[in-house]
């Protein structure tokens, strides 16, 4: 059971198009594969270190509710700055197409939402399915979670490339409904949380 979890949230966690998806649909449209194979390597890597520091976190101050209230609000803020930096940043679609690699691995390095999104998603595990947390349970979900992840990144070289040619999307449209997506979660964790 804990494979289909995890590799169902390793597929959702990078289901919405952003700027890691984009670079990855770069090279694989460029024909890079060895940066390519270093990306995916980075991706999952670092979204190991997420899921790995998260839930470790979680696990150790789940009955500190100060610290867990003001690790929510960081890691909100950070969620809003970035919405607002997407949404008015005015660069030509041929600016934003050279720095959608920055902006791909600048987020596999500083990607905050996903402290959000795991300390949700370990919360929902453990509430739901009685999860609990050792460290070869964690390790094995982290294996799923990887492939989870290299399937939606393959999701995206493959039907990415039709979905952006059919469409003809521009990257600043992109970036800007990323921007609103990331307001908007915001606004639903100040409201609701």
């Amino acid at each position: 059971m804990m494979n289909v979890i995890g590799i169902v949230t390793g597929f959702y966690g990078y289901l919405f198009p952003g700027n890691i998806n984009l670079m990855v649909l770069q090279l694989y449209q460029s024909k890079q594969k060895t940066q390519l194979y270093f990306i995916l390597f980075l991706i999952v890597l670092f979204e190991s270190v997420y899921l790995y520091f998260s839930v470790t976190l979680l696990n150790k101050i789940q009955h500190q509710n100060d610290l867990l209230i003001y690790l929510n609000i960081a890691s909100n803020l950070l969620l809003l700055v970035m919405g607002v930096w997407m949404i008015f940043e005015n660069k030509s679609d041929v600016d934003i197409a050279k720095n959608t690699q920055k902006r791909g691995l600048f987020y596999i390095f500083f990607h905050p939402q996903q402290i959000v999104f795991w300390l949700v998603i370990t919360t929902i595990m453990s509430q739901l399915l009685n999860y609990k947390v050792t460290h070869s349970n964690l390790l094995f979900f982290m294996l799923f979670n990887a492939i989870g992840t290299l399937l939606i990144m393959l999701f995206y070289m493959i039907i990415g490339n039709r979905l952006l040619l059919y469409f003809k999307l521009n990257m600043q449209k992109i970036n800007k409904i990323i921007g609103v997506f990331y307001i908007i979660v915001f606004m639903y964790h100040i409201t609701f949380k």
